[in-house]
C-alpha cells in the first residue's frame, strides 16, 4: 500500500509540473501576442486545475476501494463529478475557440492581406464567458438530475443531449477549423509558386498552429473514448470503466509534453532552463562552515618585506 501511494505521488507531481512548465513558457515567450497567451494559460489551467482537484480525489477513491471502505461523502463525490464535468467543457472548448480564431486570423491574412490580431478584451471575455458558461449548464443540469426534477429517462435524454452539444460538436469544430486551415495555406502557397516560380517552400502550419493542433489530437485520442463511453446506453462492466478513465487520465500528462515538443520555441526555451539547472546544480560550491579559515591570498606591496622573530613567527615590515 505505501508502494501504491508513492506511484500516486509521483504521477500526481508529474501530472502538476508538466502543465506547470508549460505555463511558464507561454507567460515567458514574447513572440506569442498577449491575448492568445490568455487563451493558452486558461486552457492549461483548467488542465492544471484537474490535476490539483480532480486526481487526488479520484486516487483516494481508488485507494479506498482496494481497502473496502467506500465511505465517501456524497457531498464530497457530487462537488469533484460536478468540478471534473465543468474543467473537461472548459478544455475542449477553449481548443475549440483557439482553433476557430487562427482559422479566422489565417483565412483573413491569405484573402485580404491583412493580419489582425485578436485584441485584448475578446480574450478575456471569451475566457470569462466560457467558465461561466460552463459552470452555469453544468450545475443547471446536475441540480436537476439530483434534485429529481425530472424522471430517469428525460434525464437520460438530457445528458446524452448535454454531451453532444459540449463534447461533441467543439470536436467537429476543431476539427472544421483544422481542415479549413490547411486547405488556405496550401492553396495560397500554390497560387505563390504559379506567380512566383522561386518561391521558397515554407511549412504549411506555423510553431503555434502545430502545437495546438498536436493538443487537439491528444484530446481527441485520448478523450473521445470516454465521451463515447458516456453516451452509449449501454452497461459496461468495472474492467472496461477502469480501461476508459485511465485513457482518459492521460491526455492530463500528454498533453503538456506534445505541446512543448511540437514547439520549437517553447522546447528550446524548456531545455535551456533544464541545462541551465543542471549546470547550476553540478557547479555550485559546498556551504562554507563558519569556522573554516579564509581562502584569500595575501598581497604584499613592493615596499613589504617579512622576517622571522626570534620565537618563530612571521612578521611583516614596511
Amino acid at each position: 500500500m505505501c508502494q501504491t501511494g508513492r506511484l500516486n505521488a509521483l504521477i500526481h507531481i508529474s501530472l502538476f509540473l508538466g502543465n506547470v512548465v508549460v505555463l511558464w513558457c507561454v507567460v515567458a515567450c514574447s513572440k506569442t501576442h498577449p491575448a492568445v497567451k490568455v487563451l493558452l494559460c486558461a486552457l492549461f489551467s483548467s488542465t492544471l486545475l484537474m490535476c490539483l482537484l480532480v486526481m487526488p480525489f479520484m486516487a483516494h477513491v481508488g485507494i479506498s476501494k482496494i481497502h473496502c471502505n467506500t465511505h465517501i461523502p456524497r457531498a464530497l463525490i457530487w462537488a469533484m463529478i460536478a468540478i471534473y464535468i465543468i474543467l473537461t467543457k472548459m478544455e475542449i472548448l477553449y481548443i475549440a475557440i483557439l482553433a476557430f480564431v487562427r482559422n479566422y486570423h489565417v483565412t483573413l491574412a491569405v484573402w485580404s492581406y491583412t493580419r489582425r490580431q485578436v485584441k485584448m478584451f475578446t480574450a478575456v471575455a471569451l475566457t470569462v464567458g466560457i467558465a461561466i458558461y460552463s459552470t452555469a449548464m453544468t450545475t443547471l443540469l446536475l441540480g436537476s438530475l439530483w434534485g429529481g426534477m425530472m424522471d430517469n429517462r428525460l434525464g437520460i435524454v438530457l445528458v446524452n443531449v448535454y454531451n453532444y452539444i459540449h463534447f461533441l460538436a467543439p470536436v467537429v469544430l476543431t476539427i472544421a477549423c483544422y481542415f479549413s486551415m490547411m486547405f488556405v495555406i496550401r492553396r495560397n502557397k500554390r497560387r505563390l509558386t504559379s506567380t512566383l516560380p522561386n518561391a521558397s517552400r515554407g511549412q504549411v502550419m506555423d510553431q503555434a498552429t502545430r502545437a495546438m493542433l498536436a493538443v487537439f489530437i491528444s484530446n481527441l485520442v485520448f478523450v473521445l473514448p470516454h465521451s463515447i463511453y458516456h453516451v452509449l446506453p449501454l452497461d459496461f462492466d468495472t474492467f472496461t470503466y477502469l480501461i476508459v478513465h485511465t485513457i482518459l487520465y492521460t491526455h492530463l500528462f500528454v498533453d503538456p509534453l506534445v505541446f512543448l515538443f511540437f514547439n520549437l520555441h517553447h522546447r528550446q526555451r524548456f531545455l535551456h532552463a533544464l541545462k541551465s539547472y543542471q549546470r547550476w546544480v553540478s557547479f555550485r560550491p559546498p556551504p562554507s562552515s563558519p569556522h573554516t579559515a579564509s581562502t584569500l591570498p595575501l598581497h604584499f606591496t613592493s615596499s613589504t618585506s617579512t622576517s622571522t622573530s626570534t620565537d618563530g613567527k612571521v612578521v611583516a615590515k614596511t
